[in-house]
Order: structure tokens, then sequence, then C-alpha cells
């Protein structure tokens, strides 16, 4: 029985230990943020949380965005999106899809060879109801535990990424 037991701690630790931590980089995220945004929508202002859910085997992501009035868009622009953070351990990926008003579904991959301590590069696999060829981009660069930059880049022709929208987010309590 003492065989057993220490086999299975030798087996089922690791793994538990591993969930723990597989989003450790992560953690400054954690909590709520509001931020001032620059894209093709004009200058606007975002709320955003950040929350462990189901075990801390995911991040979930809750962002509203408003934008003001202008002559194409007199009602101005509220957009809103869901983001799930996720770990694909069969092919060792850090995965992020983003759920948007718009429709689209972007499943983005962490590209670990672009990515540093402070920089994270998320590149799509895919974009559900995509228009054409593009791919998205989405960089997360860490400034401190309380404060992010956000770059948010599209590449219609499926090749050359150009900025969409550029965020500036701030912790608060």
């Amino acid at each position: 029985m003492k065989k057993i037991f220490v086999l299975f701690l030798t087996t089922i630790l690791p793994i538990v230990g591993f969930s723990q931590s597989k989003f450790a980089k992560f953690d400054f995220l954690i909590g709520n943020w509001q931020g001032v945004e620059t894209g093709v929508s004009g200058d606007g202002i975002g709320y955003r949380t950040y929350n462990y859910e189901l075990g801390e085997n995911y991040i979930v992501e809750k962002n509203q965005s408003t934008f003001p009035k202008t002559d194409k868009k007199p009602k101005g622009e509220v957009h809103k999106d869901i983001g799930i953070f996720s770990y694909n351990s069969n092919k060792n990926e850090l995965i992020y899809r983003s759920f948007n008003i718009e429709n689209f579904t972007n499943i983005f991959v962490l590209n670990e060879s672009e990515s540093t301590d402070a920089k994270y590069v998320f590149i799509t696999r895919e974009i559900e109801n995509n228009p054409g060829n593009w791919k998205a981009r989405v960089i997360i660069e860490k400034i401190s535990d309380t404060e992010f930059k956000e770059f948010f880049d599209i590449a219609m022709d499926g090749e050359n990424f150009q900025p969409f929208l550029q965020n500036h987010w701030y912790k608060v309590k």
C-alpha cells in the first residue's frame, strides 16, 4: 500500500504543480483594469477584468471599450468581448480565445519565440467568421504588476500586420 501511495504522489503531484503554475507569468493580470485606447475607431476608454475560473484552469477576461461619436458613427461605439486563456497540454501551448460582439472568434496561440518575460505575442491560429484571409496578433507588454500596454494588429492580406488598436491599461482596486 505504501508503494502505491508513493507512486501516486510521484505521478500526480508534478501534474498538480504544473497545473497551478501554467499561468504564473499572467498572474499580474488578475483583477480590474481601466485603460485608454487609440485605434481605427478613434480614442476611447476601456474597462476590463481578469479572473481565474474553474479551479484556476482558465483565466477569463471581460472587456468593454467605449468610443465617442463620429460622423460615421453618430451614436459612438461600444465594443464588448470575452477572452479565455487556457493551456493545451497535448500541444504544450497557451491558447487565448477572444469572443467579440461582431461575431468574430479569434483563436490565438502564444508565440514563444517572439515572446519574452515582459512581452507576450499571440498570433491567430484561426479566426471564425473570417471575412477573408485575415490574421490577427495581440501583444501584451507588461510594464509593472499594475500597468501594461496591449497592441491588436490585423493582417487583412494574411501576412502584413497593421496596427488596429493600442491600449494602455492601469490596475484599479
